[in-house]
């Protein structure tokens, strides 16, 4: 029933639970939680993990480059221009 729902979708969802994100990161649910289950976070009762966060975990596995998260440092160049 998930996996109709997720074809019917035109992306992965932001957050996800584990046996969607198992999916997302082609592993089974026991390994998606042995290796991504730190990086989970809490809404009441139920357990997320970002789509946002296991896209830069698979970069930094793959050596590829990675833009700063929003707000990391922000570009004072042209405060003086106000």
């Amino acid at each position: 029933m998930k996996l109709q729902r997720l074809q019917a979708m035109p992306d992965w969802p932001i957050r996800m639970t584990a046996d969607v994100a198992s999916l997302f990161m082609c592993v089974s649910e026991s390994t998606f939680l042995a290796r991504y289950g730190a990086l989970a976070f809490k809404e009441g009762a139920n357990t997320f993990w970002a789509r946002a966060t296991l896209e830069r975990e698979v970069a930094k596995q793959a050596s590829l480059p990675q833009l700063a998260p929003a707000g990391a440092s922000e570009d004072s160049s042209w405060d003086d221009l106000d």
